[in-house]
């Protein structure tokens, strides 16, 4: 659809031009975290960070078990892990209309990802990440905002796939309790995880 087009080249050009702060080797902040040297970093740019490290892994979840359009969503689910919304929001654009009754995903695979304890892993890490987050300094994450381009564009980038994953939950899979995906990780974890229920409990209402 022409918005994901229109934000991911809005997201393009804010990451090239208008981004704020140091790049490359001049950015501490970027070396520091891309080192695995966390204490030197605040502790909400960390969690931050580390979520942005998780979201790959619920876009899998989300896109894999829905593989059914003219565009296979597997390539763009795992170069997430590296670009984030950089690779989701073209997919989205591209995909095209459904052209499978089953997804290209093997059952066994699907059963993995979407697995109770598997979900539940993914969980433990999250509140994990919640509570560093915790320790962290509002206005130190403003000054690194301003002073590290890594963490201006890491930034936008969170807020948009928190918005994807809402996207997915409601027109993919059909939820109407999507908004809770705006918990960042949490919200799509927790429905993933109750999938079952919400879908009865939705069933039921139809009914």
């Amino acid at each position: 659809m022409k918005y994901y087009i229109s934000i991911f080249i809005l997201l393009i050009v804010y990451a090239v031009f208008l981004a704020p702060g140091s790049s490359n080797a001049s950015d501490p902040i970027m070396m520091n975290l891309l080192s695995g040297r966390f204490q030197e970093v605040d502790p909400l740019v960390t969690a931050v960070f580390s979520m942005l490290g998780i979201y790959p892994v619920i876009f899998l979840m989300l896109l894999l078990p829905k593989d059914k359009y003219r565009l296979p969503a597997w390539p763009f689910a795992i170069l997430s892990f590296g670009l984030g919304a950089f690779s989701i929001l073209p997919y989205m654009a591209l995909r095209g209309r459904k052209t499978r009754s089953k997804t290209r995903v093997p059952l066994p695979v699907e059963k993995f990802i979407l697995h109770p304890i598997f979900v539940s892993v993914l969980l433990l890490v999250t509140l994990i990440v919640y509570g560093t987050a915790f320790y962290g300094s509002l206005q130190a994450y403003n000054e690194a905002f301003t002073a590290s381009h890594l963490v201006s564009v890491m930034t936008v980038d969170f807020f948009i796939v928190l918005w994807l994953c809402y996207d997915l939950l409601k027109k993919d899979w059909g939820c109407r309790y999507a908004l809770l995906a705006f918990l960042p990780a949490l919200g799509p974890l927790l429905l993933l995880l109750f999938r079952t229920r919400w879908k009865a409990a939705e069933q039921t209402e139809t009914n």
